[in-house]
């Protein structure tokens, strides 16, 4: 107990030292690397134990590889004004083989390095949503311009994309897009294939009547 107000006071003060010894004794000791709360550092010393780790990254990596292995053509667009209900409303509308991917710029030029891909990174600048595309070009396009009207999205267009190791711009993808499909150009040879025999009939069936036209013109006498 203390015997008078100047004792209490002085009490008070002793124990306050020793609580401020603990504290620093504790950080003394604390490990290296550990953000500490309060510090200008502690929130990107967070983020940054929060990233990926290198297993996720080298899968990252190999995903897409895959995908550009099959693909045909690869179009972005910009994702400032997409949410992620946005993005999984237009994955469930896209064609067999056609894929709408998140993925970063610094990722995206690594993968592509040294393929034909690796002008894309020509269009790797902010955030984008990269469609890769195995076959359905057209329908895929199509799908595209769909899912902006359904999300009210008018203002969302085609950043640009890379067909055959060269760079296309929004209106050069858009016209690969109004271009015949593989499902349409087999239809289209299928038919003329079909029509042959009928013509080939047809031409055989008046071969007949027009040589005897011939040949009854070849003997008739002179007038």
């Amino acid at each position: 107990f203390c015997s008078g107000p100047r004792d209490c006071a002085m009490a008070m003060l002793r124990s306050l030292l020793v609580l401020l010894g603990c504290v620093a004794a504790a950080n003394a000791f604390a490990p290296a690397g550990l953000p500490l709360t309060g510090r200008a550092g502690s929130r990107r010393a967070l983020s940054v134990n929060m990233g990926k780790s290198v297993a996720q990254k080298k899968e990252i990596l190999e995903n897409i590889e895959k995908r550009l292995e099959t693909s045909t053509l690869i179009f972005s667009t910009h994702m400032n004004k997409i949410t992620v209900k946005d993005i999984t409303a237009l994955r469930t509308t896209l064609p067999e083989g056609s894929n709408a991917v998140c993925v970063k710029n610094t990722l995206m030029k690594k993968v592509t390095a040294g393929t034909p891909w690796e002008v894309c990174k020509d269009l790797a600048s902010e955030s984008n949503l990269w469609f890769f595309i195995d076959e359905d070009v057209k329908g895929t396009i199509k799908s595209f311009k769909d899912w902006k009207k359904a999300v009210n999205k008018k203002e969302q267009e085609i950043k640009g994309g890379v067909l055959e190791g060269a760079v296309y711009d929004a209106k050069g993808i858009e016209a690969i897009g109004e271009l015949p499909s593989k499902q349409e150009l087999y239809a289209m040879i299928a038919g003329s294939i079909k029509a042959v025999p009928s013509k080939l009939a047809g031409t055989l069936k008046e071969c007949p009547t027009k040589t005897a036209r011939a040949i009854k013109l070849a003997v008739a006498p002179d007038a």
